[in-house]
């Protein structure tokens, strides 16, 4: 649900519609609209959709059978998650639920909860429904029944609401349940460390239009979703809740369909990141994970088709240091040294190559130089005013320059 949703949803609590009183309607029960049975447990009753697919099914711009060419290494790059390595996407839950409110907390009901996973040739999708509120016992024990058969999830968002919100409902059921250890892939955050700067919001819906080329037909907005339920409680009339199941549906299989796509974004970018907006937004997420090797071929193929030079010497900058971060001091000293002879003054080569001279190789005569002419260019711009940093770097230039000159007269 994007902000936009949160704030209708919001609205629509603030000032509740009037409804007349109505009898149940008998004749439009889920069992009778929904494609679905009625499951008998010991505890009681609930109801379950089961929905398969056969893996050769296109989602989107994607087959579900490509989860077989998945590789954990890249899951673990996507969800900034070691535990990912662990994953087996044949044996992971793909689920999300539709809830009575976006708060959470005790008087959050899960209404629909949905879960797909594979099994030999099939993607098989199960959506339980709860039918009324009694229910909810032996809806979560078939949940439960079903999460204990997997060792993994993948969720959007649902690390930090369903599945926190699963397990408060199974600690108010009194059902154990310890989800701790399990790998999961939340594709909200893998989602945002690529598109983030590009997209105007990273909801589910936002990248299937944006990027997946999957639209909905016949879906309901996620803000509509707790009134409709509530609608149905009043009267048991559950035909306007086949859009809820198609909603929830679409989300599972998008799941699937954007594991694998983010799995092939980060083993392959240039092939599957056309936006180059994408792939700088891809460049800060590898160095915050220190993956500076996996950038080194990015900026050097946006180098090759840059033409502002700007930008271009943007690029060299964090070429160089992606280099020297990975030991390679011989390409990030002579990419350092044409930076340094190219118009439009940056700081950043003159101090890399001063530290390089000066702790790397104690080539101090030649650190001096390099720092003399830094300080050069910095007096030039004090003079023009044309950058409010130039002051500090004016000082750490002059400070560095001392040091060396020390060092130089020992």
């Amino acid at each position: 649900m994007n902000i936009r949703e949160k704030l209708r949803f919001i609205e629509q609590i603030d000032q509740p519609k009037k409804k007349s009183f109505q009898l149940p309607n008998d004749n439009y029960t889920i069992d009778k609209v929904i494609d679905g049975e009625i499951v008998s447990l010991e505890s009681g009753e609930t109801f379950v959709r089961t929905l398969e697919y056969d893996t050769n099914t296109i989602h989107g711009s994607v087959s579900l059978n490509q989860i077989e060419n998945v590789i954990p290494d890249f899951l673990k790059l996507a969800g900034k998650d070691t535990n990912l390595l662990q994953i087996d996407l044949r044996n992971s839950l793909f689920f999300d639920t539709e809830t009575t409110g976006l708060a959470g907390g005790s008087g959050t009901y899960i209404l629909l909860a949905g879960f797909g996973f594979f099994k030999e040739n099939q993607f098989i999708l199960k959506q339980f429904f709860l039918r009324d509120i009694p229910e909810e016992f032996s809806m979560l024990k078939k949940i439960h029944e079903l999460i204990n058969q997997f060792d993994s999830f993948v969720s959007f968002n649902g690390k930090s609401y369903d599945l926190p919100l699963l397990k408060d409902r199974f600690t108010l059921q009194r059902i154990r349940f310890n989800s701790t250890n399990y790998p999961h892939l939340d594709l909200l955050h893998a989602s945002r460390r690529v598109w983030k700067n590009r997209l105007p919001d990273c909801s589910l819906g936002t990248i299937e239009r944006s990027i997946m080329d999957v639209f909905r037909d016949g879906d309901v907005p996620s803000y509509l979703i707790p009134e409709l339920y509530f609608e149905y409680l009043r009267t048991k009339d559950a035909r306007p809740l086949k859009k809820v199941f198609y909603h929830n549906k679409i989300d599972i299989l998008s799941l699937v369909s954007l594991t694998i796509l983010l799995h092939n974004i980060h083993k392959n970018p240039f092939e599957n990141l056309p936006n180059r907006s994408d792939l700088l937004t891809l460049t800060k997420h590898y160095a915050n994970m220190n993956q500076w090797k996996l950038n080194i071929p990015i900026y050097e193929n946006l180098l090759d088709s840059e033409i502002n030079p700007s930008v271009k010497k943007e690029l060299e900058i964090q070429l160089a240091f992606c280099y020297k971060r990975t030991g390679n001091f011989d390409k990030a000293t002579q990419l350092w040294h044409q930076l340094v002879q190219q118009g439009k003054f940056r700081i950043e080569p003159f101090e890399e190559l001063a530290k390089y001279y000066e702790h790397k190789t104690k080539n101090l005569k030649m650190a001096s130089q390099i720092v003399e002419k830094a300080l050069e260019n910095l007096n030039v711009l004090e003079e023009l005013g044309s950058n409010i940093y130039i002051n500090q770097d004016k000082q750490n230039m002059i400070h560095r320059l001392n040091r060396i000159k020390t060092s130089m007269a020992r």
